[in-house]
């Protein structure tokens, strides 16, 4: 077989990823060397409007030039190349290529030293079923010897064939420019963090169901074929912590269950065949742990009804020894908006008792979708010996919560409690899942989720220890009346903590307990709410100092998002009233009580107690309906915006707490006596600032002079200095 040096081909993009440099620096060496000696290699064709590069050339002039941060650039250029495919069908080479690297990972050894007949007779003795790569291979036809090429040179760069297929597929588009194959499309890439939670949570599963990681191979179920990603994070998990995995797909025969089968393969992953029928129907009768993403990356446009029915599938024949973790779009799993159909099939999985915990997982997770929010099901036995009308779901909202590593660690812990009896979920302190009584999700028409606690909290924030605390608090805070009058009225906390169950332990708290977070989308909705967008002003309008030719400024005052941070002093800025009304005629002002909030560069939110300002665009307000606040109130409003995590700009799905209404009258007044002292206590310490000067300045220049008592009590006596006025 003929194996002369194969053409490969490198974008503008692909040489800086090769030199690992921005891609504006590639377009500057391109310029200054096009004079020089070494001129910039000169492109050999064009895809979509795109110049190619030979990568051969490229790799010598990195290297000849010294340019870039890679000095292996000549060496790793195959790895940043794809094959010249200009006479293939679209998507072939992607599947030649994976299929070459399967069987050079079965044989061993570089594929180029084989002739055209031992590759194909090399791929039958290892593929004899045609289960895997043999007809790949048998397809290629002329361009065999340069993909052979491609697949020995690709390996040496990447240091073995399991880099190799990873780096393919992480790149596909270079394989199916026009995007015309099944198994190019990316849009259900999951990001690290998300394989990362997904992997953590099946291995935990996997563990419950008493196989010992360090002996035993747990078995992993894909009957989807969509979690390839998935599995591989597993494998990796568990190989690092010393155990080994068998996994069980289907035997499909289309393209990507033929891709995900050479993956497993290369990767060295223990894989058993699944036998689906065309309803979506299989079964698995040893203990297992099902894996699902929905939907599949050869199926980007399935339907709701679809991909319910595919779990619906999983559900109807797991037994109580099998588990099970599913991915999907919030928008199928949770939000509400569904079609009757969908809504009806989700009421029926949520029925059946198996889906043991909801997660709605923050935006972002879909490294081609970011807006696109996922949601997570964890499917378990249902409760045999607990009435259909006290089976509960434990539901958790993540929408804001950036999936940091200890973020992801604590919430597999409340997913692997969720799956226990009463006494399990009793015991244990979750920190994101919440107890809900799966009669409630059912005749609920919000999303599933909606009841979920989604504000940040601390060890402290509820319970017997808040009220313990609030105590202690205003213990230290008024041991003397005088100091703070305010904080002496205010009578004693009393709480009782809910139980598994849903109700609490006393009448106090079911009375006045707090009410659901909402989002702000569905307050609005309610009309509890009401947005009032910001104002745009011509900058030559806004006074940015409150004095002008030495004396105050007179106007409206402004609010924007330097206000609102903190960056700016409330008042520093304004605008005249005139010039306001005249240049501004649909022009807005605040009310007291507003709620003054800015999404960038991080969410943000004030009150604005005395209204009547003007509020400049970016800044937005929330206005609180007073005839129907539902237990909104401004100060928690505020806060809940304010603690929101950085990059969360969707304002419309921010969650407010809300207060019931018995209690919020009672609230607003303790909060304003806490903001009393609070201005009373900045108010002292601004005198204390200022005396601290005066003192310092005074002695250091002899017009001052302390005299000083030793005694139990300590007096100071100031004078001024004989001879001084």
């Amino acid at each position: 077989m003929s194996t002369s040096e194969p053409t490969l081909l490198m974008t503008m993009s692909d040489i800086a990823a090769l030199a690992r440099v921005q891609r504006p620096v590639v377009s500057v060496w391109r310029t200054r060397a096009a004079r020089s000696d070494t001129p910039f290699p000169t492109p050999v064709s064009r895809r979509r409007g795109q110049e190619l590069f030979d990568a051969h050339q490229v790799g010598v002039w990195l290297a000849a030039t010294h340019r870039g941060n890679n000095p292996e650039a000549a060496m790793d250029a195959a790895g940043h190349a794809a094959p010249d495919d200009s006479a293939g069908a679209a998507g072939s080479t992607l599947r030649a290529v994976t299929a070459l690297l399967a069987l050079r990972g079965q044989l061993g050894t570089p594929l180029g030293t084989l002739s055209d007949a031992d590759l194909l007779d090399a791929a039958d003795e290892h593929d004899p079923d045609d289960a895997l790569f043999y007809r790949e291979i048998d397809d290629i036809g002329a361009a065999r010897g340069s993909l052979v090429g491609y697949v020995d040179a690709l390996v040496e760069a990447a240091y073995g064939e399991a880099p190799a297929f990873e780096r393919i597929l992480a790149d596909r588009f270079r394989f199916d420019p026009h995007g015309q194959s099944d198994t190019t499309r990316g849009d259900t890439a999951l990001s690290g963090p998300a394989l990362k939670l997904l992997a953590l949570t099946a291995s935990a599963l996997a563990t419950t169901q008493g196989n010992d990681p360090a002996s035993l191979q747990p078995v992993f179920v894909d009957a989807t074929g969509s979690a390839g990603d998935i599995l591989l994070a597993v494998a990796h998990a568990r190989a690092d912590a010393g155990g080994d995995l068998t996994v069980l797909t289907p035997n499909d025969d289309g393209d990507s269950a033929r891709l995900l089968r050479r993956r497993l393969l290369v990767h060295g992953i223990t894989r058993l065949g699944l036998e689906v029928q065309q309803s979506g129907a299989f079964a698995v009768t040893e203990t297992a742990v099902h894996i699902a993403q929905l939907p599949p990356a050869n199926r980007t446009a399935m339907m709701p009804t679809e991909m319910l029915s595919a779990i619906d599938q999983i559900v109807l024949q797991m037994t109580n020894d099998q588990l099970g973790v599913v991915i999907a779009p919030s928008a199928v799993l949770n939000d509400a908006g569904l079609s009757r159909e969908s809504d009806e099939l989700r009421s029926t999985l949520l029925r059946s008792g198996r889906v043991r915990a909801i997660v709605r997982l923050p935006a972002g997770l879909l490294t081609n979708k970011p807006q696109q929010a996922q949601a997570l099901w964890v499917l378990g036995a249902a409760h045999a010996h607990v009435p259909l009308a006290d089976r509960w779901t434990m539901v958790a909202d993540l929408t804001t919560t950036p999936p940091t590593e200890a973020v992801i660690d604590d919430l597999v812990s409340d997913l692997i409690a969720a799956l226990g009896d009463r006494g399990t979920v009793r015991a244990h302190a979750f920190r994101f899942a919440r107890f809900v009584l799966t009669r409630t999700l059912l005749a609920s028409r919000d999303s599933l989720i909606a009841g979920a606690r989604t504000v940040a909290t601390t060890p402290q924030t509820h319970g017997a220890a808040l009220a313990v605390r609030v105590d202690e608090l205003l213990a230290l805070l008024t041991p003397e009346t005088d100091a703070a009058p305010g904080l002496s009225g205010l009578a004693r906390v009393s709480t009782s903590v809910p139980g598994p169950t849903g109700r609490t332990g006393s009448a106090a708290h079911t009375a006045a307990g707090s009410a659901a977070p909402h989002t702000i989308e569905q307050l609005l909705a309610a009309t509890h709410l009401r947005y009032v967008p910001g104002n745009r002003l011509d900058a030559d309008d806004i006074a940015d100092d409150i004095f002008e030719g030495g004396l105050r400024a007179g106007g409206i005052r402004l609010i924007g998002p330097a206000e609102v941070l903190g960056d700016t002093a409330l008042g520093h800025r304004r605008i005249d009233r005139l010039r306001f009304a005249a240049g501004y005629p649909s022009g807005r002002v605040s009310e007291p009580g507003d709620v003054v909030f800015t999404t960038v560069p991080r969410p943000a939110a004030i009150v604005d107690r005395e209204g009547t300002s003007v509020v400049l665009f970016p800044a937005r307000i929330l206005r609180i309906n007073p005839d129907d606040p539902n237990g909104l109130l401004s100060e928690i409003v505020a806060a809940d915006i304010t603690a929101l995590p950085p990059g969360h700009r969707r304002w419309q799905r921010w969650p407010l707490r809300q207060v019931h209404h018995r209690q919020r009258a009672a609230l607003a007044d303790a909060l304003a006596s806490v903001r009393l002292e609070q201005e009373r206590a900045h108010e002292r310490l601004a005198h204390l600032d200022e005396l601290t000067s005066l003192l310092m300045a005074g002695v250091t220049a002899g017009s001052l002079t302390v005299s000083q008592t030793v005694g139990p009590h300590i007096s100071h006596a100031f004078a001024p200095l004989e001879g001084t006025n």
